[in-house]
């Protein structure tokens, strides 16, 4: 009797890894749409505000990848279920900013979204902890905080 019961256990173990093994493996089919849409010469944010050497990789190293329309994706952005995280962390990166469509702003929304730059960056919400985990790079040191505050507040008071 013991014997038919650790037999049914392990038949029971066994099912369970197969049903989630194959169920890991039919969501690696499911991609989402990467990140990557050119932005036409001339029409970027670079180009548009002058964003000097240090500041633009800052930038490209601490918010573009969720707060542009070009990321780059490390390897584990292949694996199903991180895909899908990590393309709800840029659509809503995107939907809160994007670098990539400032230029043609007005100046008020401009000077908005400067303002709320420099706050995100002031309150060290930016760039979010959770992206910071596997991009420990991107974090912002004091001096590269003064320097983005002080750059975007110089497009604030300029617009």
């Amino acid at each position: 009797m013991e014997g038919i019961r650790k037999k049914n256990a392990i038949s029971k173990s066994k099912l369970i890894f197969m049903v989630l093994l194959t169920v890991l493996l039919l969501i690696q089919l499911a991609r989402p749409e990467k990140n990557t849409t050119a932005t036409p010469a001339g029409k970027a944010f670079v180009d548009t505000f002058k964003v000097g050497e240090q500041v633009n990789a800052i930038l490209a190293v601490s918010c573009y990848d969720c707060h542009s329309n070009n990321t780059n994706y490390p390897w584990y952005s292949e694996i199903q279920p991180m895909a899908w995280l990590m393309e709800k962390h840029i659509l809503d990166g995107k939907e809160k900013l994007n670098f990539d469509d400032l230029p043609p702003y007005g100046s008020r929304r401009l000077n908005s979204k400067f303002t709320q730059i420099t706050k995100q960056i002031e309150q060290d919400k930016m760039p979010l902890n959770s992206y910071l985990w596997l991009h420990e790079g991107a974090r912002l040191r004091m001096e590269d905080k003064k320097l983005l505050i002080d750059y975007f507040n110089s497009l604030a008071d300029n617009e």
